[in-house]
């Protein structure tokens, strides 16, 4: 089951063409920062992602970020839905320097979330 009330906070953030923090939501949620595929930030960003995709509308692990770089953490490239090219070993997971190539691809992932929600206006079902 997804977390509604982060879903609704990430809605409104992408609405307004803007990033968040983790820790802003874990501190507003109070969500733990967990294990990557547990049920801290990541498991909860992650579990919302999938409900999104599944209705044909883009996750929301691009405009999630560190607040240090501006950007999601190395585990964001981790997962198998990446590109091939961009995709990294999990013992790389922690590392927050991304190169040229990952953060266009972050730069073009946000493009498409700030674009579909500012267009859709989704309301939580």
């Amino acid at each position: 089951m997804i977390r509604k009330d982060v879903r609704d906070e990430l809605i409104e953030v992408a609405k307004k063409r803007r990033t968040v923090t983790y820790g802003y939501l874990m501190k507003k949620f109070g969500i733990s920062r967990g294990h990557p595929r547990g049920c801290g930030i990541a498991g909860v960003i992650g579990e919302i992602g999938r409900y999104e995709r599944e209705r044909g509308a883009p996750g929301f692990g691009a405009i999630v970020v560190r607040k240090d770089t501006g950007y999601p953490g190395g585990g964001y490239f981790c997962y198998d839905d990446l590109p091939g090219r961009l995709r990294r070993a999990r013992s790389q997971s922690a590392n927050p320097r991304l190169s040229p190539a990952e953060k266009e691809h972050i730069d073009a992932e946000r493009m498409t979330i700030w674009n579909y929600y500012q267009r859709h206006h989704r309301r939580v079902r």
